[in-house]
């Protein structure tokens, strides 16, 4: 949402359209998030594709009280192991939320 908005109406219009945005899944027991890119590659390449950095996802979790975050849609050429590593890089920032990485055949139960 911000980067479409940002281009048609501006900084302030993008952050209100994610403040709710945010409002909408705050508290959730589980937020399902694109996280296509890392932040290395969305600034530097990305940005604009549609598409969100797994940064931007955990922050916004966060922000918002979330328990559970599924990144899902990520770059199928990275290889599980690869998403094992960025999943240990990323619970950090995400604090008290369950970060992980959606995968084919997976179940979740809330």
């Amino acid at each position: 949402a911000y980067d479409e908005a940002m281009a048609r109406e501006g900084d302030q219009v993008a952050r209100e359209e994610n403040e709710r945005v945010e409002e909408f899944f705050k508290g959730a027991d589980l937020l399902i998030h694109d996280a296509q890119y890392t932040l290395a590659e969305y600034e530097t390449t990305k940005t604009g594709w549609g598409h969100s950095a797994m940064e931007h996802a955990v922050n916004a979790a966060a922000r918002a009280g979330v328990k559970r975050l599924a990144l899902f849609h990520h770059e199928p050429l990275r290889t599980d192991a690869e998403l094992d590593e960025l999943s240990e890089t990323l619970r950090p920032r995400g604090k008290k939320i369950d970060v992980f990485f959606a995968r084919e055949g997976m179940q979740i139960h809330v």
